[in-house]
């Protein structure tokens, strides 16, 4: 079985990524095809492993799960955010392989639908983690994701607690189309809804990246230069909302993150952000594996497993962080 580290995975794709409207990236196994094709083979598609540290931990602890298991497992990622077609070339790419099973993080949840109907109509069986997709639930065995509309009301109601009631907020939304995106949007504008005094003045996309922060935050500190908390819709916007609210020497502004990864309980720590909502990837990865596997074996069938799985959230601050960092992300402060 094979292991491949993030920046393997980086190099591979700037190798293989061809110019614009080429196929999508493959990012196979480090291990001969014929060696994995007398296994049974499960393919993992995170959203993108580029800039992207959740996705590239839930892919790293379903392989983990699955070299446990004695399965050949491969990563297949894409260039970004927005490269939908290319994770529709992916999964086109396994169907026609005839994988055992397919993990997938839906880039967008409904331009990945028929493929994942394609596949089902293949006899392969495909569990979605962290998005859903819009297609008949009788095409995708289960799906493993953070309930994201209660999350992102866990957030507001945080960010509502911290303005004592009173103040405007903002939201960095992730990449438009993807499930989760739109739940933590649904989650964080209908729980500050419940707070008169609070307005909500902008929700931005930040497309999910620092660069995509930075530029969402500029834009919102530009246009409501009174307002009072930033919640991000991930660590990784969050890290760039904190770097402009840095640069502008504005610490009245408060910074919710959103994901629970390393680089986001790293703002709690700096007293850069005052809270993190963390999901979990192993959770997520290692789940969806063992689902595949039961059904794989013969152990169960796909009717047996329930259609949806929560796979957990916490509220981190600076009195659980530290606690957190080193019981679920292994880091020693």
């Amino acid at each position: 079985m094979f292991r491949i580290t993030r920046e393997e995975i980086e190099m591979d794709i700037k190798r293989r990524t061809l110019m614009a409207g080429s196929a999508a990236v493959l990012l196979a196994a480090a291990m001969p095809a014929a060696f994995a094709q007398e296994g049974k083979v499960i393919g993992v598609l995170p959203k993108t492993v580029i800039n992207d540290t959740f996705m590239n931990n839930l892919a790293n602890f379903a392989v983990a799960k699955g070299e446990e298991l004695g399965l050949s497992m491969e990563i297949h990622s894409v260039s970004g955010h927005g490269a939908i077609e290319e994770q529709v070339s992916a999964m086109e790419a396994l169907i026609s392989r005839k994988v055992d099973g397919i993990v997938l993080a839906a880039l967008d949840s409904k331009g990945l639908a028929p493929v994942v109907k394609r596949a089902a109509e293949a006899g392969i069986p495909v569990v979605l983690v962290d998005s859903g997709v819009e297609t008949d639930p009788a095409n995708y065995v289960s799906l493993v994701r953070t309930d994201n509309v209660r999350a992102a009301g866990l957030a507001a109601d945080y960010a509502a607690a911290l303005l004592s009631y009173s103040g405007k907020v903002a939201q960095l939304e992730g990449e438009p189309g993807s499930e989760a995106a739109i739940n933590r949007v649904k989650g964080f504008h209908e729980g500050i809804a419940k707070y008169p005094d609070i307005e909500l003045v902008s929700s931005i996309t930040g497309h999910w990246t620092t660069p995509g922060g930075v530029e969402a935050t500029e834009a919102i500190l530009s246009a409501n230069p009174d307002v009072g908390l930033i919640f991000a819709s991930s660590d990784l916007m969050a890290v760039g909302a904190a770097e402009v609210l840095r640069r502008r020497k504005r610490d009245d502004v408060i910074v919710i993150g959103f994901d629970g990864i390393p680089e986001g309980t790293d703002l709690i720590l700096s007293g850069r952000a005052a809270g993190d909502v963390s999901q979990s990837a192993r959770g997520m990865g290692e789940q969806a594996v063992t689902i595949l596997n039961d059904i794989i074996s013969g152990g169960k069938a796909a009717a047996d497993m329930p259609k949806e799985i929560d796979s957990g959230m916490k509220l981190l601050h600076s009195w659980n962080v530290k606690e957190y960092r080193k019981d679920v992300l292994g880091l020693a402060d």
